[in-house]
């Protein structure tokens, strides 16, 4: 239900983009003079709804960025990524959320001297095997740093 309100304010945004720009350069001095000085104001609609929209979905984060001297908005949004739960990144790990952060440490340990590289590569198997070890590696990895990040 969030998803479908947030997208449809997000459509709302564009459809008054789209009227405001339509207002804006109907009188052609005043749309070029914004476009000039005020771009900001031309864009308004879409932006607001935009950051409003995502925040209704729920896992968005409004960022605004002027490091570059530019001022420009960006919108960062894990709602359009595909997330990993926590109990998949313990089960990765062989651990439970029950188990002490040393548990998991030792886990961690033992699937990367099991699935590591160096480990398997004298082992004389295929490319597709050490492909899927290289694989399972980024996975062990990046499960241990989301449980690491998750409990610090």
């Amino acid at each position: 239900m969030k998803k479908t309100i947030g997208l449809s304010l997000i459509a709302l945004g564009v459809f008054l983009e789209v009227m405001w720009l339509g207002f804006c350069f109907g009188s052609v001095v005043i749309g070029i003079l914004l476009l000039l000085f005020a771009p900001s104001i031309l864009f308004f609609p879409f932006s607001f709804f935009l950051v409003l929209g995502l925040r209704f979905m729920g896992d968005a984060a409004y960022v605004r960025y002027t490091s570059s001297g530019s001022g420009r908005r960006q919108y960062k949004s894990n709602y359009f990524k595909q997330t990993v739960s926590m109990e998949s990144y313990y089960t990765i790990l062989e651990s439970n959320k029950e188990d002490d952060f040393d548990t998991i440490k030792k886990n961690y340990r033992r699937l990367m001297k099991e699935y590591h590289y160096d480990s398997v590569a004298s082992q004389d198997l295929s490319a597709e095997t050490l492909k899927e070890y290289e694989k399972k590696t980024q996975d062990i990895n990046e499960a241990y740093s989301a449980i690491k990040k998750a409990r610090n």
